[in-house]
């Protein structure tokens, strides 16, 4: 969890970049893939945590 600090950031960011990924699914005319559970090797929360771990998915700290 070096590149995002705590479970809770990891959360939010997990589920943001899940959004965005089906949202651009939708905009190219496919369906949005299960979150979970489904029948191929990789869910769409695999791909995300996948994407966050090899560093192409990150937050920025707001000020306060």
């Amino acid at each position: 969890m070096t590149k995002i600090p705590n479970k809770y950031i990891l959360t939010i960011v997990g589920g943001e970049r899940a959004r965005e990924r089906a949202k651009e699914r939708m905009e190219r005319g496919g369906e949005p893939l299960p979150l979970t559970k489904y029948d191929k090797k990789d869910t769409e929360m695999k791909k995300v945590f996948k994407e966050i771990l090899a560093g192409k998915v990150g937050y920025e700290k707001e000020e306060e």
